[in-house]
C-alpha cells in the first residue's frame, strides 16, 4: 500500500492551523493562490462518498469559520468552498479535501464555466434520475456514541470508604 500524502501531512502537527478529533485544517502544500487551506479528515477516505456525515458536517462548519477567518487576516473579498471529487473533477490526490480558496477580483485563477443548454427532454430524464437517488436525503449517519468508562474496581473502594466515612461522621453529630 502506498502512503499517503495528505496523511502524512497530518501526522505532521506543527504544519496543522487545527485539529480535532476528525479532522485537520493546514496550508495547501501547493496552493492555487495565497492562502489556500485545505480542510482533511483525518481517518483517511478518497472521497467525499467515503465520508461519515457527522464528519463533512465537520468540516462544512470549519470550513464556514475558515473562510471568515480568511477575509478577516488576509483581507480576502470573497472565497470558494469547494472539492474536487474524483479524477474527472481534478482531484489531484487520493485524499478527500474541502479547500478554501481566498479571492481576489483579477486574481487570475479562473473557476467559471460557460453554462450548457439542455433540451426539456434531457433536463426532465435528468430530473427523474436524480429524485430516485436523492430519495434518502435527511436519513444522515450519526457518529456512534463512545462507550462509557466504568471506575476501576480500586476508584469504587475508595468511593465507598468515602461514603461510609461520612456516614459515620454523621452519625456522630448530636
Amino acid at each position: 500500500m502506498t502512503t499517503c500524502e495528505v496523511c502524512e501531512l497530518v501526522k505532521d502537527k506543527k504544519k496543522l492551523l487545527f485539529e480535532d478529533d476528525k479532522l485537520a485544517i493546514t496550508l495547501a502544500p501547493k496552493p492555487a493562490v495565497a492562502g489556500h487551506v485545505w480542510l482533511v479528515p483525518k481517518e483517511h477516505a478518497a472521497i467525499l462518498e467515503q465520508v461519515p456525515d457527522f464528519v463533512t458536517g465537520k468540516l462544512f462548519d470549519k470550513a464556514n469559520k475558515v473562510s471568515i477567518a480568511v477575509f478577516e487576516a488576509l483581507g480576502a473579498e470573497g472565497t470558494n468552498i469547494m472539492v474536487s471529487n474524483g479524477v474527472a473533477a481534478g482531484q489531484s490526490t487520493n485524499h478527500c479535501i474541502v479547500s478554501v480558496l481566498p479571492r481576489r477580483e483579477n486574481d487570475g485563477l479562473n473557476l467559471a464555466w460557460q453554462p450548457k443548454q439542455l433540451s426539456e427532454e434531457e433536463m426532465s430524464t435528468i430530473e427523474l434520475k436524480l429524485k430516485e437517488e436523492t430519495k434518502n436525503i435527511g436519513a444522515f449517519e450519526k457518529e456512534k456514541p463512545k462507550p462509557k468508562e466504568l471506575p476501576k474496581p480500586e476508584e469504587v473502594k475508595e468511593a465507598e470508604e468515602e461514603v461510609n466515612y461520612l456516614l459515620k461522621q454523621l452519625k456522630r453529630m448530636p
